[in-house]
C-alpha cells in the first residue's frame, strides 16, 4: 500500500491550480458542454455560447449550480436527470443516495473512473489521519445506498487497514463485536459515541475504556473540531479522536481530514476537485488565503457520469492556513463553521447549531451535548426554543443555575435570549447516523 504523501498534496493551492487543476478544468468544461444536456440548457438560458463556457478566463462568471436544481432535474427526468452525461449512461458502476438531511435525497451515479477518484481522495484523507496497515477498523456508517458505507469502507481498506463492515443498527451487538474482535479503531459519527456510552453503562455495566479502542475516525457531522468536545471524548474513551472524514455525497465522499497536528482539515481533492470560496450574500469570489471565511464552491475536474460545475455546497468554512504543514503537506487547511442553509435568523441575528453546541461543551459536567432546536414557525423567529439534555446524574435542583448559565452565554456570545427546556440524560433520541439538530413543527 502507498503510505507516502502524494506529490499533489505537497503543492500549494496556487501551484496545484497552475500545474494540475487548470489543465483538467479546461478538459472538463469541454467534456461538460459536449455531453451534459442539463448544462447545455442551463448555459443557453444564461445566454452563454459554447466558446464562453470553455474559456477558463470566464469560468468565475459561469452561473452556480444548486442542489435543488439537480433534485428538480431528477424529478422531471427520472431517475437520474439529464445531468448524467449520455456518453456514460451505459457505463455506470455504482448508484448512491444522499442522506437527505437538508431536503429530498438525491441519486448519485458513478463510473469506474469516478469510483477510483473517489476512493483515492478517501485514501489520502484516512492516511493523513494516521490510519495504517496495523489498524483494524470497525466501520459503523450506513451501507444501505448511502456513500458513507461501502465507499468509505473501500477508502479505509485502501490504507491497508483491516475493516470490519458493521454498518448501523443493533448497537448492543456492536459492543459485543468490539469486545470479541478488539479492533483498534472505530469509524462513526461523533454523536454515536453518546449512544454507545449510554448502552455500555445501562446494559453492560462497562465504561467506554473497557472497549480498548485507540482511535476514532469521525465524519458525517460537525462538532469534533470543538476542543472541549474532542477533549471530553478523549478523556472518556481514552482514545484519539480524529476528524478524518469530511465530504459530501453530492460531490465527493471524502476530501478533508486532519493530520497529526490537528490544526484544521487538510484538503485532499487535488486533481479531483477545483475549489472556490464565495461570500454567500453577494456571491463574489474570495481568495483562498489565511483567515478568509466563505461558502465552499466545488467543481469536478474529471467526473464522467454526473459532473458538477460551480456547485454551491452551503458549507461555510474558514481557511486556517495555506502554508506548508509540519506533516509535509502543503494543501490548505480549513474548518467547517456551519451551513448557510441551517442558519436560523432570530430577531435579525444569524444563529448556527454549531455555536449552540460550543456553549454546551463548556460545561460538560452539566450537558451531554445532545440538543434540538424546535421551530413552530418558519424563520425568522422572535425567540428560539431549545431542548437541551443534561448529563448523567445532574439533578433538577440545579436547573435554575444551569438555565441561567446557558441563557447568559447565549446573550453574551450569540446575542439572543433562548427559551429552554432541560431534558434528563438519555431522553433525547439518539441516532446511528447524522444528528439532526433542527425539528420543525410546522408544515
Amino acid at each position: 500500500m502507498n503510505n507516502q504523501i502524494d506529490d499533489f498534496e505537497k503543492l500549494l493551492y496556487e501551484e496545484c491550480y497552475e500545474k494540475v487543476d487548470k489543465h483538467l478544468l479546461i478538459l472538463q468544461m469541454k467534456y461538460v458542454i459536449k455531453n451534459s444536456f442539463f448544462y447545455k440548457e442551463k448555459y443557453k438560458k444564461f445566454g452563454l455560447s459554447n466558446n464562453q463556457v470553455v474559456d477558463i478566463s470566464n469560468f468565475k462568471n459561469l452561473p452556480f449550480t444548486y442542489k435543488n436544481e439537480i433534485i428538480e432535474e431528477q424529478n422531471i427526468f427520472p431517475p437520474y436527470g439529464r445531468l448524467a452525461t449520455h456518453e456514460n449512461s451505459q457505463n455506470l458502476r455504482r448508484v448512491h443516495i444522499t442522506s437527505g438531511s437538508t431536503g429530498k435525497p438525491l441519486y448519485i451515479i458513478l463510473t469506474e473512473n469516478d469510483l477510483a477518484a473517489t476512493i483515492e481522495a478517501g485514501r489520502r484523507a484516512f492516511h493523513c489521519a494516521g490510519l495504517t496497515s496495523h489498524d483494524t477498523v470497525i466501520h459503523c456508517l450506513n451501507y444501505c445506498l448511502w456513500a458513507g458505507g461501502i465507499t468509505d469502507h473501500l477508502s479505509l481498506e485502501a490504507t491497508g487497514a483491516t475493516i470490519i463492515p458493521f454498518g448501523v443498527g443493533n448497537s448492543e451487538k456492536l459492543i459485543q463485536t468490539i469486545l470479541e474482535l478488539q479492533p483498534t479503531a472505530i469509524s462513526c459519527t461523533p454523536s454515536y459515541l453518546s449512544r454507545l456510552e449510554y448502552l455500555l453503562t445501562s446494559k453492560f455495566n462497562l465504561s467506554p475504556v473497557d472497549l480498548g479502542l485507540k482511535k476514532a475516525i469521525f465524519g458525517g457531522e460537525a462538532g469534533i473540531q470543538n476542543p472541549k468536545i474532542r477533549s471530553r471524548i478523549e478523556e472518556t474513551w481514552k482514545m484519539k479522536a480524529i476528524d478524518a472524514n469530511y465530504g459530501m455525497a453530492d460531490v465527493l465522499s471524502i476530501f478533508g481530514s486532519e493530520c497529526n497536528e490537528r490544526q484544521g482539515l487538510h484538503f485532499h481533492g487535488q486533481g479531483i476537485l477545483y475549489v472556490e470560496l464565495i461570500d454567500p450574500l453577494n456571491k463574489k469570489n474570495l481568495p483562498i488565503s489565511d483567515g478568509i471565511e466563505g461558502e465552499l464552491v466545488l467543481t469536478h475536474l474529471k467526473r464522467e457520469a454526473q459532473p458538477l460545475v460551480r456547485f454551491r455546497t452551503r458549507d461555510f468554512i474558514k481557511i486556517v492556513s495555506t502554508k506548508k504543514c509540519t506533516c509535509g503537506r502543503s494543501s490548505f487547511r480549513f474548518l467547517i463553521l456551519g451551513r448557510t442553509d441551517n442558519m436560523i435568523t432570530v430577531k435579525g441575528i444569524n444563529v448556527y447549531p454549531n455555536a449552540i453546541a460550543n456553549i454546551l461543551s463548556e460545561r460538560s459536567e452539566w450537558f451531554s451535548g445532545e440538543f434540538e432546536i424546535v421551530l413552530d414557525t418558519p424563520p425568522p423567529v422572535n425567540q428560539l426554543f431549545l431542548r437541551i439534555e443534561l448529563y448523567k446524574k445532574v439533578g433538577e435542583e440545579n436547573s435554575n443555575i444551569i438555565k441561567s448559565f446557558f441563557i447568559q452565554r447565549c446573550k453574551r456570545e450569540l446575542s439572543f435570549t433562548p427559551r429552554i427546556e432541560l431534558i434528563p440524560f438519555g431522553k433525547l433520541p439518539r441516532t446511528e447516523g447524522k444528528s439532526r439538530r433542527i425539528r420543525k413543527r410546522f408544515k
